[in-house]
């Protein structure tokens, strides 16, 4: 084993995958939800995605940050490429290393610019509708990752690496409140990636090296830590994306272990994605989201794809 600057013994990739998936052998039982692959979404050769990060949807259309590209690729909900949203640069409606989306409820696209240090918003269409540049209380300029967005779009909750922090702003960009700072205590976080609502309207926040998920109301109050440091079914090690089901449960991308696992909302494990008996192995699952059919869509970064999934009931 090595040890990383953060003090956590890191497992070779192998032994990590042999302590989850053949830990269970002799008896014990690994707790599978079924989740049934349907296709993949890559955009084909012309249009192929490079690194992606994060998905969302809409009833008709999917959009995916192909960050590798400098944009957001939209596809209808077979995976066919239809257009795309934003090009490399500084000027209104381009991006540069997009990183985290969301959407309102009139549609709006809601793009977490990483480089340009704001969110960058669209219309349906693909058609530039304002950039909020973002900066913390002091003045200094914010490097979003994720965002969520309320409903009516009035209000936005955006994860912050430079102060390993939380963000809220209103639709114009200006500050409201942040809470976090660098640590491993009950509300901060060690580099916060994903931010979501729960379907109690909760903020779900992965905090990818404290290896945790943590609930919060929306003024900041500390909830509940989902997960905690391991290698073993209901534990996490490098948690990245989290999607909520039709159930309310929350779903949990691992790109260490290459595995998505369900928790309920009080931190209980519950089960690892599979069918057949065997979990599904997704190399670096990052960003996901359900849509309305409780289909799964499991960004993998690396593998340059989106993966599709019919999740049982």
């Amino acid at each position: 084993m090595t040890k990383t600057k953060q003090g956590i013994n890191k497992y070779p990739l192998w032994l990590a995958l042999l302590l989850l998936f053949a830990g269970h052998a002799g008896g014990a039982v690994l707790p599978l939800g079924e989740a049934r692959a349907l296709f993949d979404i890559d955009g084909g050769t012309a249009t192929q995605l490079s690194l992606p990060s994060d998905v969302a949807t809409t009833r008709e259309r999917v959009y995916v940050v192909d960050g590798g590209n400098h944009r957001i690729a939209v596809f209808d909900r077979q995976g066919k490429y239809l257009f795309a949203m934003g090009r490399e640069g500084e000027g209104p409606g381009e991006l540069t290393a997009p990183v985290g989306i969301a959407l309102d409820e009139q549609g709006r696209v809601y793009v977490a610019d990483r480089g340009n240090g704001r969110i960058e918003v669209f219309g349906s269409a693909g058609n530039p509708l304002r950039s909020l540049q973002l900066k913390h209380q002091d003045g200094s300029p914010v490097r979003p990752i994720d965002v969520a967005v309320e409903a009516d779009g009035q209000r936005l909750y955006i994860t912050s690496n430079d102060r390993h922090s939380v963000l809220v702003v209103d639709a114009t960009g200006r500050w409201i409140r942040e809470w976090g700072s660098n640590g491993a205590e009950e509300g901060d976080f060690r580099y916060p990636a994903t931010i979501t609502f729960t379907r109690e309207g909760k903020l779900a926040v992965t905090d990818v090296l404290n290896t945790r998920i943590q609930l919060f109301e929306k003024n900041g109050d500390f909830l509940v830590q989902v997960g905690r440091w391991g290698v073993l079914p209901g534990q996490l090690f490098r948690p990245k994306g989290i999607a909520v089901d039709r159930q309310g449960h929350l779903l949990v991308s691992d790109s260490y272990l290459g595995v998505v696992q369900a928790f309920s909302d009080d931190g209980t494990f519950l089960y690892i994605l599979g069918s057949k008996n065997q979990p599904h192995r997704l190399g670096t699952p990052v960003g996901m989201t359900v849509d309305n059919e409780n289909r799964l869509y499991v960004v993998r970064m690396q593998e340059n794809k989106v993966s599709v999934f019919a999740l049982g009931n």
